[in-house]
């Protein structure tokens, strides 16, 4: 038996036999985008029962050999009735790039594809019980005209979308660019589409997940010229990237990524779901970029009156709801777990304790790889560190700016002067390290004071453990610079 399902039918209960990209299609059906009609069709077991019962007990070289065997076998297994009746008087399918006249061809190459999946698995794990699970459903579409293939995606760096197709007339073209965009938002996660054209109308047939690679030949090497290749330079401290605004996704070997939610959100806006795609989006796009990387998501900080930080959260629940529901969603929903809190500024370890009740309430919880990162901002917060630590928290982020205001007086941007009058704050921020290393704390610092000279050194000498970089041109440059200092304070120690 054949289990078929068309494409605009399939909910989220569907997902796990019929694919994300099924139900993915199905959403944005729903919501009204040009589909192409449509339904996915799941692997019949005939198969497996095919494969395995000549080659279960054979070598992988022997399953290579007998190959042909298999397929020729296979071609002779009449259409599934189930199939049969779907198709029902079509003259034409899409499937995989592919335009088929008649049931039989189209039939043939569904098996195909399958037993090139089968085959796959086989030959780098053997055979075994999840092999039925390696199979994947396959979608097909009706098309009885010519048509255009083609894809599209969005890209960051040039903050435009991308079109590969040809013979597109500047109409189709528009609309493929407001599909791609409103398709990202919808989905909460960059895409690449496919789609097909039939006299000019422009029609959806397939998902990918959009990632940066570079586009290499199969038969030729990227050949980077000797005079612009650049040995990578890794420090000890790590180096973070403050991704708050822009597209831009750095194509450097990060270690991590800082969003700060109130620079993502759009405070004019009345309409919650559009702030909340917002931060859904740009916390998804971030830690689908760095998977392998924390991600810390700092709750918004919006000053209003004498009131900001943490404070303004507890006080204000319509905006913690905004902040915590996209949070929920890109963690739980989308299981993107390398993202992380960061709680804004305190001024008493009983804030800390309130506003973890009020993430608690929500749902959210320090557990697993959920990490919770208290801003450090005011003096207050070093004096009495740790009730801090008492309280529970996994790592710090150091304002060194905002410190260096509350010690000095002074704004860092207030002229060159007092740029350099930064040795209250070295005398103030050194003994920390010493607690928080004891408590296994990681210390994130950040603000235009941390590539200073003597605050830099003053990090490094405390063990920082990471670095935050606002630009793209500092995050390049950072880790060489980082590198230098650390060789630097090594040999002044064993002078």
């Amino acid at each position: 038996m054949t289990n078929i399902l068309p494409i605009k039918f399939i909910s989220e209960s569907d997902q796990p036999e019929y694919g994300v990209t099924a139900y993915n299609l199905s959403r944005l059906e729903r919501a009204g985008f040009p589909i192409a009609p449509g339904f996915a069709v799941c692997p019949p077991e005939i198969i497996f029962q095919t494969v395995l019962e000549h080659f279960k007990t054979a070598s992988r070289e022997v399953f290579q050999q007998r190959l042909a065997i298999v397929k020729s076998k296979i071609g002779k297994i009449p259409l599934s009735p189930e199939l049969d009746k779907v198709l029902g008087r079509g003259k034409g399918w899409y499937l995989k790039g592919g335009i088929f006249k008649t049931k039989k061809e189209l039939w043939q190459a569904l098996f195909n594809i399958w037993l090139n999946q089968a085959y796959a698995r086989i030959w780098q794990e053997g055979f075994n019980s999840g092999l039925l699970s390696s199979l994947t459903s396959q979608l097909i579409f009706l098309v009885e005209k010519q048509i255009v293939p083609g894809s599209a995606f969005f890209d960051p760096n040039l903050g435009e979308v991308i079109i590969k197709a040809s013979g597109l007339n500047p109409e189709s073209q528009k609309l493929i660019g407001k599909l791609v965009i409103e398709g990202n938002k919808k989905l909460f996660l960059p895409y690449i589409y496919e789609f097909i054209s039939i006299k000019g109308k422009i029609l959806l047939v397939g998902l990918a997940p959009f990632t940066q690679t570079l586009p290499v030949s199969k038969t030729e090497d990227i050949v980077i010229p000797q005079n612009i290749q650049k040995k990578a330079v890794k420090s000890a401290v790590k180096v973070f990237f403050n991704l708050s605004s822009g597209f831009s996704i750095p194509g450097m070997d990060l270690d991590g990524v800082l969003i700060e939610a109130e620079r993502v959100l759009d405070l004019r806006q009345t309409d919650r779901r559009v702030n909340f795609e917002n931060l859904v989006f740009k916390l998804a796009e971030s830690a689908l970029s760095f998977t392998t990387k924390p991600v810390i998501y700092r709750l918004p900080d919006i000053l209003d009156g004498d009131i900001d930080g943490a404070l303004r959260l507890i006080h204000q629940k319509s905006l913690l709801d905004l902040a915590c529901d996209a949070f929920l969603f890109v963690r739980n929903k989308k299981n993107l777990l390398n993202v992380e809190l960061g709680i804004p500024g305190l001024r008493s370890a009983d804030e800390l304790v309130r506003i973890k009740q009020e993430l608690a309430a929500r749902g959210i919880n320090r557990k697993g790889t959920l990490r919770f990162w208290q801003e450090v901002f005011v003096p207050e917060n070093l004096i009495n560190l740790e009730d801090y630590l008492a309280v529970g928290i996994d790592g710090v982020i150091l304002n060194l700016d905002r410190l260096q205001l509350h010690l000095g007086g002074y704004k860092v941007t207030e002229g060159e002067f007092y740029r350099k009058q930064v040795a209250a704050l070295v005398k103030f921020i050194g003994p920390a390290f010493k607690i928080l290393h004891k408590a296994r704390i990681h210390v994130l610092a950040k603000g235009e004071l941390c590539i200073y000279p003597d605050i830099l050194d003053c990090l490094i000498e405390g063990g920082v453990w990471g670095i935050v970089a606002n630009t793209e041109i500092e995050a390049e440059s950072l880790p060489e610079h980082l590198n230098w200092s650390e060789r630097r304070m090594v040999a002044k120690r064993f002078a």
